[in-house]
């Protein structure tokens, strides 16, 4: 198989979720009810071998204990993407919260698990980046960058953010077997999108920072798990989340996005 092709398929009831693969958060959301998806993770899976996946189950917002009713499952799949169509092979992990045996409410459950990944690409990600631990005022470099990138957004300065995107860009395009067309594509639709009336909402002092990536990466998250990195349109009300997290490259003292 010339193109594997990682997916994880979930299930989730009454709970906030954050999924991490090899500690990159994959999925962080709210569950207010149930929900079930299917996400490629080719993008968190740098280079072959054992892959490492954590599943971070918290209670829902003004909650400090999970719900009797919460319940989470999911499963590594291998597709193989080389011919014309996405054809599923085969399950490879598979994690369920067990029952909770203990009598009490549980404030939180994390749950852990590992498979085995064969890829033909090697990402030049956050591997060598600085520890974002040791940085000092690590906070004020991420308002900065979120600012930064909030300012070309409102500005119409897309291209300015096509080249703040490029390298994660790169990146998704290699892990995910993309062309160059369709690599080129995905901006132009996030554009095309932004171009309809979307305009940023200020990030916030409330937006919690969140280290991750093995102390590699930095982002922001709003109360209920999502990006912090949040866009509305003036003229329908919709909002869009982008998804975006930031690493310190070394011998920089500028967080970029990758």
């Amino acid at each position: 198989m010339n193109k594997p092709y990682y997916v994880i398929d979930l299930r989730a009831v009454d709970c906030k979720i954050d999924i991490r693969i090899n500690d990159v958060s994959v999925l962080s959301m709210t569950v207010d009810g149930q929900t079930a998806t299917m996400l490629p993770i080719n993008n968190a899976i740098v280079k072959s071998g054992k892959q490492q996946v954590s599943h971070n189950i918290l209670p829902l917002s003004g909650k400090t204990t999970l719900e009797d009713t919460v319940n989470f499952s999911a499963s590594v799949w291998l597709y193989d993407a080389g011919g014309d169509l996405i054809e599923k092979k085969e399950e490879i992990s598979k994690f369920t919260m067990p029952e909770n045996k203990t009598g009490f409410p549980l404030p939180a459950y994390k749950g852990e698990d590992v498979f085995y990944a064969e890829i033909p690409y090697k990402l030049n990600a956050w591997q060598n980046s600085q520890d974002l631990t040791k940085v000092e005022k690590l906070r004020e470099l991420v308002d900065a960058a979120y600012r930064k990138t909030e300012e070309l957004i409102n500005n119409a300065q897309y291209n300015q953010l096509a080249n703040m995107l490029q390298k994660r860009e790169d990146n998704i395009a290699i892990s995910l077997y993309l062309s160059e067309s369709e690599k080129k594509g995905r901006m132009l639709d996030l554009i095309d999108i932004m171009e309809t009336g979307f305009k940023n909402i200020p990030i916030s002092e409330e937006d919690t920072m969140v280290i991750y990536g093995n102390d590699k990466l930095v982002a922001l998250r709003k109360e209920d798990g999502k990006s912090a990195l949040l866009l509305k349109n003036k003229y329908t009300g919709e909002e869009l989340n982008l998804e975006i997290q930031f690493h310190l490259e070394q011998d920089n003292n500028e967080l970029t996005i990758i």
